[in-house]
């Protein structure tokens, strides 16, 4: 989440003073080609005070794409919009973001195979562009995933392809080939200003994926296994200083061989200094997906790597009595649960928010899909659940949100790496129904976004778009919106406090629909 600056706070508060009303909807034609990462919230503190949108619209003549930028406002008045001119055919948007000061999009040159990066400040005038690297064998296998799915946004995990923003400072891009990582940290102008990379005499190949960055440290996961051929990929928690680059965590999650944990979320807690890993737990010679885990866990560890405390919640212990019946069944057929998000509250409540998931089919066709036998398999995903701890760290309460089961693809072997790392892949792979939190500026409100595909008995599914507010005096409230439509491609993302945005792309028609839908919260 970050600040706007001056220019763009003026620019928004002079168009609202001009408008006689609040435009709420937008609809664009000649929009040619766009997907969800086209369209970024801009947020100032934790609310959204805007958007970014770059759409590919019609050619501008025989050798030359028009691409735009548009810049709305919390209320979709559009605020600035810059024509952009490339070479028919040749450019291929990966990512955008917003870090506060200058906008940031993350191309692929599919002529010259090359990454590159164009920087914009918020008047959209360029600052910046630069050639960040030539495409490898992963990545070119990572953006033809992307380019074929619905919407262009199907990504392999690990592939790199994401421009994270680092608040006031630049961004930051990671470049893997399967065998080894760099994570590079650019200024708003581009230059180059710390990389961090595989060890050269590492005996081990490394992938990473970046989950979060704050004000102080980039923090994700270490993918390592011993050879291409292995099998065992092992999990570690890593963590960079944002202004040096300097590593300053590279550890397990797991503090002794009597462990077998999961890692689901790995995060920063600010106010405590403390870094925050989620997962599940298993006996030492349990495999996971055959053998259920025995609970979950959170464990804390110091800025300096030093284990502070861990609290595991055993399913039949502490967490039975509290679990609701719909969760429970799924427990019994084989669901775990994914960690998407953790998040505390003005009170000292601590909301982890997850999503159940397992691999279709049980015992020896999940052991086979394990070791890589068959075809692939199938990721299913079940209901949502919020367990509720109190500033003791005390499970207090623990919600659960039915849905229809939705399934996503896996390919031979994508659950060896364990349940958190397959929890992961599914994420990047855009196969779970969760969609995004928000948060009121003082932290007392929660909106967890989630999407149900409504599946009837003779009757068409439907698109209900589920929201669960809490945090205000210990209440849950759930508001359903139909989001059904004949749509090519469909979005939902975060709005200004009591809405969401929903977007509908028409192909045929290149016509694309915004509207803000006002919460029942």
């Amino acid at each position: 989440m970050f600040q706007f600056k001056r220019t763009l706070l003026t620019a928004v508060v002079a168009l609202a003073v001009a408008a006689t009303a609040s435009a709420q909807t937008q609809t664009l034609d000649g929009v040619k080609s766009i997907g969800r990462s086209g369209i970024s919230p801009i947020y100032a503190g934790n609310e959204v005070k805007g958007y970014l949108m770059y759409s590919e619209a019609d050619k501008a003549d025989r050798k030359n794409d028009n691409y735009h930028l548009d810049f709305y406002d919390q209320d979709l008045n559009k605020v600035s919009t810059v024509v952009i001119q490339k070479p028919a055919g040749k450019y291929y948007l990966l990512d955008n973001a917003f870090n506060g000061t200058t906008f940031g999009l993350y191309f692929y040159n599919h002529k010259d195979k090359t990454m590159e990066i164009e920087t914009y400040d918020t008047s959209l005038k360029k600052v910046a562009s630069k050639v960040v690297g030539e495409v490898n064998r992963q990545q070119l296998m990572a953006i033809g995933m992307q380019m074929r799915s619905a919407g262009g946004e199907g990504k392999m995990p690990f592939g790199g392809l994401d421009l994270r923003p680092i608040a006031d400072k630049g961004f930051a891009r990671v470049n893997v080939d399967g065998e080894k990582y760099e994570v590079e940290m650019y200024d708003n102008n581009l230059q180059l200003k710390w990389r961090q990379k595989t060890d050269p005499k590492s005996k081990f190949l490394e992938s990473i994926i970046i989950s979060e960055t704050t004000d102080k440290y980039m923090i994700g996961t270490v993918l390592r296994k011993g050879s291409m051929m292995s099998k065992k990929v092992d999990p570690y928690m890593v963590a960079f200083d944002l202004n040096t680059g300097k590593k300053i965590l590279d550890q397990p999650v797991e503090s002794s061989k009597t462990e077998q944990l999961s890692l689901s979320s790995f995060t920063y807690d600010a106010a405590k200094h403390e870094f925050v890993a989620v997962g599940e737990y298993y006996k030492p010679d349990d495999k996971p997906f055959v053998n259920k885990s025995q609970g979950f866990y959170i464990k804390r560890f110091g800025e300096d790597g030093k284990l502070v405390g861990i609290k595991p919640y055993n399913w039949q212990k502490e967490v039975k009595g509290l679990m609701p019946a719909e969760a429970q069944q799924a427990m019994e057929d084989g669901f775990m649960n994914f960690t998407h998000s953790i998040s505390k509250g003005a009170d000292g409540r601590m909301y982890v928010v997850s999503e159940q998931y397992r691999i279709a089919g049980k015992g020896l066709d999940v052991a086979m899909t394990l070791m890589g036998g068959g075809g692939g398999s199938k990721g299913v995903i079940g209901n949502m659940l919020v367990f509720v701890l109190d500033p003791t760290y005390k499970l207090a309460d623990i919600k659960c949100y039915t849905k229809d089961v939705s399934k996503v693809m896996l390919p031979p072997g994508a659950g060896f790496a364990g349940a958190g790392l397959l929890g992961q892949y599914i994420k990047a792979m855009g196969g779970f129904d969760y969609q995004f939190m928000q948060r009121s500026d003082a932290n007392s409100l929660f909106n967890v976004v989630y999407i149900n595909y409504d599946k009837e008995k003779g009757e068409a599914t439907k698109k209900v778009v589920g929201n669960i507010a809490f945090g205000e005096n210990g209440k849950f409230v759930v508001d359903k919106i139909d989001g059904t439509s004949a749509a090519t491609n469909s979005f939902v993302y975060p709005a200004k406090p009591g809405y969401v945005m929903m977007v509908d792309y028409l192909k045929k028609q290149k016509q694309l629909g915004m509207k803000l839908v006002k919460l029942n919260i």
